[in-house]
């Protein structure tokens, strides 16, 4: 058996949702294939996970879609998008689509908390090693439009050496304050805090170039996360990278990136006792080789996934921290 029918075997029998939460196994298959390149151990978490997870079924039986945007942000409607999209992947192609989708819905990149976006472009990889997993990404746009919860993006920006400040002065902001005081759930905390104008006046995005910009959020999150080992901060990053993965499909990237800024910025403030210091050098880490070794080994599948995504960003920006962000989740 091959990482393609391994994926496909279980992601057509199985919904991208999981007793109303996220179904992370295709993309911990994927996650850990990119680490090892060993099938046998793919084969063996896959079995692990579904012993032990529950995953929602797939139904057999559902009433037909008319159009792709009947189904936007209802969940029930998996299927029926599922079946319309693979209309489309076969008609016009999974690239055609991938841009289609994401040019039209760009303000749903974060919904499920950023599952979207990890899913379609772990999707978009696999499918580049083996075009049979071109229908994973069929199930990732079903699964992207259906999960769809909108941003409503900031508009002040300011320079990458005044984050940590704005950041520090809009958690401690009255409003924030008051919203985060009042709304029990991540959802209806960031539904409340995106309707409100002077929240969006408050907000911030980064000045400078798409590097300057991704460097920006990792100074954000990676403190973030360390201080705080919250699985919000480290989606917010896993999320970054995939964002990068399918940074060509985008008409205007910058403004994609304008729009996961506010989605992060947004989703940190929500996390318990959270703090934003600047990034702290520390000591000599280990070696990518031993990081991976004991990522990989992990039967966490957010420390699959964290280690395939510090590894990938390492690679194009050599941040230190994302080892030392690391470290924490897989000693969590």
């Amino acid at each position: 058996m091959n990482l393609s029918q391994l994926i496909n075997e279980n992601g057509r029998k199985q919904s991208p949702y999981m007793e109303g939460l996220v179904n992370h196994l295709p993309m911990g298959q994927f996650a850990l294939y990119q680490l090892t390149k060993d099938l046998s151990r793919v084969a063996s978490y896959t079995e692990f996970y579904n012993d032990r997870f529950h995953v929602d079924p797939v139904s057999e039986s559902f009433t037909p879609a008319t159009s792709i945007h009947g189904c936007l942000g209802n969940r029930e409607a998996y299927e029926a998008c599922l079946a319309l999209m693979e209309d489309e992947v076969k008609t016009h192609g999974s690239e055609a689509m991938i841009e289609k989708i994401l040019n039209a819905y760009p303000l749903g990149m974060s919904s499920g908390l950023f599952h979207v976006t990890i899913r379609l472009a772990y999707g978009k990889e696999g499918a580049s090693y083996d075009e049979a997993l071109t229908e994973e990404i069929s199930r990732a746009l079903a699964y992207y439009v259906t999960a769809y919860r909108a941003v409503t993006p900031f508009h002040r920006k300011v320079p990458r050496d005044r984050l940590h400040e704005n950041m520090n002065s809009l958690i401690k902001s009255p409003l924030v304050e008051k919203n985060l005081r009042q709304n029990s759930s991540l959802g209806k905390t960031m539904k409340t805090l995106y309707q409100s104008p002077a929240y969006r006046d408050q907000g911030f995005l980064i000045q400078g170039t798409v590097e300057e910009k991704v460097l920006g959020l990792l100074d954000l999150c990676l403190p973030a996360f360390d201080h705080t080992k919250s699985i919000v901060a480290l989606h917010c990053i896993t999320g970054l990278h995939a964002l990068l993965v399918l940074k060509d499909y985008f008409q205007d990237f910058e403004k994609a990136l304008d729009i996961y800024t506010t989605a992060v910025i947004t989703h940190l403030l929500t996390i318990d006792g959270v703090a934003f210091p600047k990034p702290d050098h520390g000591p000599v880490l280990p070696s990518w080789g031993e990081l991976i070794a004991k990522g990989a080994s992990s039967k966490d599948v957010h420390t699959i996934k964290f280690t395939y995504t510090c590894h990938e960003l390492y690679q194009r920006y050599s941040i230190e921290g994302l080892k030392q962000s690391l470290l924490y989740q897989i000693h969590k």
